[in-house]
């Protein structure tokens, strides 16, 4: 019966110190969403972006496991969550490496973006719009990371992205140097 109560204690206690931990990781990683980022009536959108947050609100509401995203690799799979969605929204990536609509790597997505002249470099003056990935370094509360832009608004970043501690989160950042963004993938129009 001791043993039992002494498991007990430790147990909660491991859970008070858990619940601390993740509480302190999200307040450096911004604040995780439970509804999907309110977009005004006011804001017009292309179809393009229209087509990216309808494929975004629906894996949001329903949250599978990653793999579904990564052709079932068990693997960290924001860039696949990024480039499952823009082949669900109609406008597949084509891997650099391998020709397949999968970009795996938050670096591949980055050259990607490069290579098609639609990356800006975080602080060259662009103003992040619906549907644009923001990819993120290793150094930053996110750690190396992408994840798309659903709004920006007043120096606020809100985003959609997948494995966000594990699933698909929403969150609101404040834009800043300490994000660690290192640019956008620009979602071309037309």
């Amino acid at each position: 019966m001791i043993a039992l109560s002494i498991v007990a204690i430790g147990v909660s206690l491991y859970s008070v110190a858990r619940g601390r931990q993740l509480a302190n990781n999200l307040s450096l990683r911004g604040s995780y969403e439970e509804r999907f980022p309110y977009i005004a009536d006011d804001v017009i959108l292309s179809p393009e972006q229209i087509r990216v947050v309808e494929v975004l609100r629906a894996e949001f509401a329903t949250r599978p496991a990653g793999t579904k995203y990564s052709e079932g690799v068990a693997e960290p799979w924001c860039a696949d969550f990024v480039s499952w969605v823009m082949k669900e929204a109609g406008m597949p990536f084509v891997n650099p490496n391998s020709g397949g609509w999968r970009i795996p790597g938050t670096m591949t997505l980055r050259d990607y973006f490069q290579q098609n002249g639609n990356w800006h470099p975080y602080g060259d003056g662009y103003v992040p719009k619906t549907g644009d990935v923001a990819i993120y370094d290793g150094n930053g509360p996110h750690g190396q990371h992408a994840n798309f832009v659903v709004l920006y608004s007043d120096g606020t970043l809100s985003t959609v992205g997948g494995n966000e501690a594990g699933t698909i989160h929403a969150q609101q950042h404040s834009l800043n140097d300490e994000l660690k963004v290192i640019g956008f993938g620009e979602l071309k129009n037309g």
